[in-house]
Formats: structure tokens, C-alpha cells, sequence
């Protein structure tokens, strides 16, 4: 029994969020008016899991949201940065992928207290999923990806609706 509960797992794919989501992180989003991408693919790349890839899966649920997307960080912006990182080890004994997507904004921000200085960086939003596949359904980790991609629009067009 175990052993096919093994084998479904790994042949079905499968992914958890491995992160507290606050209710209060989508009010940093509101008045961003554009965002500066950066994807990154560490480890492992099996075929087709490229950096080129996973920044086209991210820029277009960006472009089919309508939310703007800079060639470079902007100061109109908060310097606000979109990162996404995919993280894919391979485990040869069961011949299975391991992997976590990430996605995190982070901007400039001011803290309410008096301190030295201007305006620092900090996140203000982030999702992340972990999970395990199998070589022929690496598939799951596009899908994950899209997961994180679509709670940062939902939470995004939650603060900024769009112009009348």
C-alpha cells in the first residue's frame, strides 16, 4: 500500500504552499503603478525549465492582468522588484524532482518610527509553494508558478482597480 501511495504521488505531482499569508500584504501593492522583473532558476534544469521560460510564464499573467512591467526599476515606483525564483533539485534514488517557487516584491519603504537615514528596502509581499514531481510531469512546476502569479494579481487588482 505504501509503495503505491508512493508511486501515485510521484506520478500525479504534488505541491503545498509553504508560507503564512498575512491579509494586510496586498495593501503594500496599492498605487504600484509598474514593476521591475527578475526570475531566477537555481539548481537543476531539466529540459525545458529555462530562466527564459519561467520569466515568459511570469510577464505574461503580468500582461494579461494589465499590470505594467519596467524595464528597470523605477523611483516613481518604490524600486519595486517582482522576484521569482524556482529552486529544482533532482533525488536520483527516486529519480524525482524536489522544488519551491517563490514569488516576492520588494520595494522601498519608510518606517513610522524617526530613524536615520531615507528610505530602505524591505519584501512586502510574498508566496511561496513547494512540492514534488516526477520527470515526465514537470508540467507541476508551471502550474505551481502560476499559482504564486495568480495570488499576486488577485492581490494586486484588490488595491488597484482598473481606470474607468
Amino acid at each position: 500500500m505504501q509503495r503505491f501511495l508512493i508511486l501515485f504521488l510521484l506520478t500525479a505531482g504534488l505541491s503545498a504552499r509553504a508560507d503564512i499569508e498575512r491579509s494586510d500584504t496586498k495593501e503594500s501593492l496599492r498605487g504600484l503603478h509598474g514593476i521591475y522583473v527578475v526570475v531566477q532558476l537555481v539548481d537543476e534544469q531539466p529540459a525545458g525549465m529555462t530562466t527564459n521560460h519561467f520569466e515568459t510564464l511570469v510577464e505574461s499573467a503580468l500582461t494579461r492582468a494589465g499590470i505594467p512591467i519596467n524595464a528597470e526599476p523605477k523611483k516613481s515606483n518604490s524600486n519595486a522588484n517582482l522576484s521569482v525564483t524556482v529552486d529544482i533539485i533532482h533525488q536520483p534514488q527516486l529519480d524525482v524532482y524536489v522544488f519551491t517557487t517563490e514569488v516576492a516584491l520588494t520595494q522601498e519603504v519608510q518606517l513610522t518610527r524617526p530613524v536615520r537615514g531615507k528610505n530602505m528596502s524591505a519584501e512586502t509581499w510574498r508566496r511561496t509553494r513547494q512540492g514534488i514531481t516526477s520527470p515526465d510531469r514537470l508540467d507541476v512546476i508551471d502550474q505551481t508558478l502560476k499559482l504564486c502569479m495568480d495570488a499576486f494579481v488577485a492581490d494586486y487588482q484588490a488595491v488597484n482597480p482598473p481606470a474607468q
